[in-house]
């Protein structure tokens, strides 16, 4: 079943959402990609899930929280819509990861702080 969701996006780049279809992802990736998308530096976490856009069922639910490797931002439910669905995200995006060798660099707290503004996130004073 397609789902709209928020789409990964450049630093500062609008976010917007986009229509995806499970099983589109290579099941060759589904580990390492999934590994990468919740490995990355957290902008944003929090307690709790929401409900699965890809699942029927009210039961199966995915993790919040906003996500980046210092280049792009996403929403940490793209690690489970990869885990749990084989759902591929962008092919910029992926294409990203995977020259990044699916392993997302450290990013400074300081620098979390700034993507955290560019991206329009409430920070605490």
């Amino acid at each position: 079943m397609a789902a709209r969701v928020s789409t990964p996006h450049l630093i500062g780049e609008p976010q917007v959402e986009g229509e995806f279809l499970p099983g589109t992802l290579d099941e060759r990736l589904v580990d390492r990609l999934s590994r990468f998308l919740e490995g990355a530096e957290p902008v944003l976490f929090a307690p709790g899930t929401t409900p699965d856009p890809f699942s029927d069922s009210p039961a199966t639910r995915v993790r919040v929280g906003v996500m980046t490797d210092g280049t792009w931002v996403w929403q940490l439910a793209w690690a489970d819509y990869v885990q749990l669905h084989r759902v591929a995200p962008p092919r910029a995006f992926l294409e990203h990861a995977a020259s990044l060798g699916f392993t997302a660099p450290e990013v400074g707290v300081e620098r979390a702080l700034d993507i955290a503004r560019a991206e329009g996130i409430p920070l605490p004073e």
